[in-house]
C-alpha cells in the first residue's frame, strides 16, 4: 500500500511540475497586473475528511504570469481534528499561490483515521481572501487551471473560472455561484453538499486509500488535460452509488452510515445525498425528477452500468430510486388481500451453482447476484418459497393471484397496472434456470438469469401435485401458469 501512495504522490508532483516548467505558452498576459501579498495570515481547512493534527501544510509562491513556482515556501500544520490550519507572516511576490496539505485524514465512510497518508492541492488568488480551504475539488481545480494558463496561454483568472466550470459539469452539478476554496464539508452554505458528496463518490468502499489515492490521481490526469473526467470508472461509482443509498439487509445503508460518521465529528451536515442521487442519476440518463415528473420510471440507458435497462423512479423528494425502494410504500390492499409492497430479498436465497469458482464467468455473476438482490429480491425454488416470508405474511394461493389480475381489469390491462409504481409495483426479474455449459453437459451444468427485463414470476401456494403454479407479469399480458424447476420471485401477502 506504501508503495501505491508513493506512486500517487510522484504521479502529482509530475502534473503539477509538467505544468510549472518551462514549457509555457503565451504566459498569461491577459491578467490585470500582478499584485504583492505583504505579512497576510492565511488560515483555512483541509478536508477529504478532515485531516488530522500535524499534517502538513505548505504555501508555494507562484510567479504571478506564469504560476511557476519560485521556490519559496511557508510551512506549518493541521492543528487540530477538524483540519483547521493558519500561517503568519505571509509575503509573496504575486497575489497567485498554491496550498498543499500531506497527510492523514478521517475517513467517513469506515468512521476512522485513514492507515495512509494523501496529499491535495488548491491554487488561489490572494488578493480579496485570507481564507483558503485546501479539499478534493480545489486539488482537482488546481491542475486544470496550470495547464490553461501554462499551456493553452489563459489569464488565470479566465482560466480559473473555465475550471469551475467543467468541474462542476463534470460531476452533473450547476455552479451555484461558489468556488471550491470556499467549500467546507460541514457547512450548509457555499456549496459544502456538492464538495461532501465528491469526497464520498471518490472514496466508495475502498479496502485501502491507496485504492481511493489511484482514482483520484486518474481523474485529476484526466481533468487537467481535458476539462473533462471521462471513462467507465464514471458508471463503476454511479452503480456503487445506488448501492450505497440503499439498506439491503442491514439496519443502516452506507450513506446513513457515513452521515452517522460526520454528525459524530460535527453536528452540521450539509445534505450531500441529494448530489450523489443527482450524480447517478445524471450518469444513468434519467433527467431531473421533480414534480412535473412524478412517479414517472424510466430505464437506465448507461451501458456500462451494471444496472443497464433497469427502472427507475422519480419519488415525491425529487430523488430517483429503483422501483423497490419508492417512497411511502406500504402494503397494497387488492379486493381485501394486502400485498407486501416489494419481493422479498435474497437472506435466505440459496447459492447459485455452477461455474468454477475464480472463473470470469463466476466473478460476473457474483456481480450479478449482488445487483439482483437489490434489484429484484431474492429467486427460490417452489419447494423453498412457502417457508421465506416474513413473520405475519405467507405465499398467495392460485385464486389470489387471479384476483389480482381480475382486479386490474384482466391480462391486458393488469400486464400494464400491476406495474404501476403507485400500486403493485411488478418488477420484472425473470427467474433463474439450469443451463448447461462446456463440452460436458452432464457434469457442467450452471444456474442463469432468464427473461430479466421481460417479465416477473412470482410463486403461488397452488399445486396440483406438481408444478406449483406462479403469477406471470409481461408484455403478453398477465395471467396464471405452471412452472418449472426454475427460481422464481416471491411477494407475499398478509396472513390475518
Amino acid at each position: 500500500m506504501k508503495k501505491r501512495m508513493l506512486l500517487f504522490l510522484l504521479a502529482l508532483e509530475i502534473v503539477l511540475l509538467a505544468c510549472s516548467g518551462g514549457d509555457v505558452a503565451g504566459g498569461a498576459s491577459g491578467d490585470a497586473g500582478v499584485v504583492a501579498i505583504k505579512d497576510r495570515k492565511i488560515a483555512g481547512v483541509t478536508q477529504k475528511g478532515p485531516f488530522l493534527t500535524g499534517s502538513s501544510v505548505t504555501i508555494q509562491e507562484l510567479d504571478g504570469q506564469t504560476l511557476v513556482q519560485t521556490g519559496k515556501s511557508f510551512k506549518a500544520f493541521v492543528k487540530n481534528n477538524q483540519g483547521d490550519f493558519a500561517i503568519k507572516d505571509v509575503s509573496l511576490v504575486s497575489q497567485y499561490a498554491l496550498l498543499e496539505v500531506e497527510g492523514y485524514f478521517r475517513n467517513e465512510i469506515t468512521g476512522k483515521n485513514s492507515d495512509g497518508i494523501i496529499q491535495l492541492n488548491a491554487l488561489t488568488d490572494l488578493r480579496k481572501r485570507n481564507h483558503v480551504n485546501v479539499n478534493l475539488l480545489t486539488h482537482l481545480e488546481a491542475g486544470r487551471i496550470l495547464n490553461l494558463v501554462q499551456k493553452h496561454g489563459l489569464s488565470v483568472e479566465v482560466a480559473k473560472k473555465q475550471a469551475e466550470q467543467e468541474l462542476f459539469t463534470s460531476f452533473g452539478f450547476m455552479n451555484e455561484n461558489t468556488v471550491p476554496e470556499d467549500m467546507d464539508i460541514f457547512s450548509e452554505k457555499n456549496g459544502g453538499a456538492m464538495l461532501l458528496a465528491v469526497s464520498v463518490l471518490m472514496l466508495q468502499d475502498s479496502s485501502s486509500e491507496a485504492d481511493f489515492s489511484e482514482r483520484m490521481s486518474k481523474v485529476a490526469f484526466s481533468f487537467a488535460e481535458n476539462g473533462m473526467w471521462s471513462g467507465t470508472d464514471r458508471a463503476e461509482i454511479a452503480d456503487w452509488a445506488v448501492y450505497s443509498e440503499v439498506a439491503n439487509g442491514s439496519d443502516l445503508s452506507v450513506l446513513q452510515r457515513v452521515r452517522k460518521n460526520l454528525e459524530s465529528w460535527n453536528e452540521s451536515v450539509p445534505p450531500f445525498e441529494t448530489y450523489i442521487n443527482l450524480f447517478w442519476s445524471n450518469e444513468y440518463g434519467l433527467g431531473p425528477c421533480s414534480d412535473a415528473n412524478f412517479h414517472k420510471v424510466r430505464p437506465n440507458i448507461n451501458e456500462n452500468s451494471l444496472f443497464y435497462l433497469d427502472e427507475f423512479v422519480c419519488n415525491s423528494n425529487h430523488r430517483w430510486s429503483l422501483i423497490a425502494y419508492r417512497e411511502n410504500a406500504g402494503d397494497l390492499n387488492v379486493a381485501g388481500v394486502y400485498w407486501a409492497p416489494r419481493n422479498v430479498g435474497c437472506e435466505k436465497q440459496q447459492s447459485l451453482s455452477g461455474y468454477y469458482p475464480g472463473s470470469d464467468m463466476a466473478l460476473k455473476r457474483e456481480k450479478m447476484v449482488k445487483k439482483q438482490c437489490i434489484v429484484y429480491g431474492g429467486y427460490f425454488y417452489a419447494y423453498e418459497a412457502s417457508s421465506v416470508c416474513p413473520d405475519g405474511y405467507r405465499l398467495p394461493t392460485r385464486e389470489e393471484a387471479q384476483a389480482l389480475i381480475d382486479a386490474y381489469g384482466g391480462s391486458e390491462m393488469a400486464a400494464v397496472g400491476l406495474q404501476s409504481v403507485d400500486g403493485f409495483a411488478a418488477v420484472k426479474g425473470g427467474r433463474i434456470a439450469r443451463v448447461a455449459y462446456g463440452l460436458d453437459y452432464t457434469n457442467n451444468i450452471a444456474e442463469e438469469y432468464k427473461s430479466v427485463h421481460d417479465v416477473g414470476e412470482f410463486w403461488t401456494s397452488t399445486s396440483e401435485s406438481e408444478p406449483r403454479y406462479f403469477l406471470n407479469i409481461g408484455s403478453n399480458g398477465a395471467f396464471v401458469d405452471g412452472g418449472d424447476y426454475s427460481r422464481r420471485s416471491v411477494r407475499c401477502v398478509r396472513n390475518f
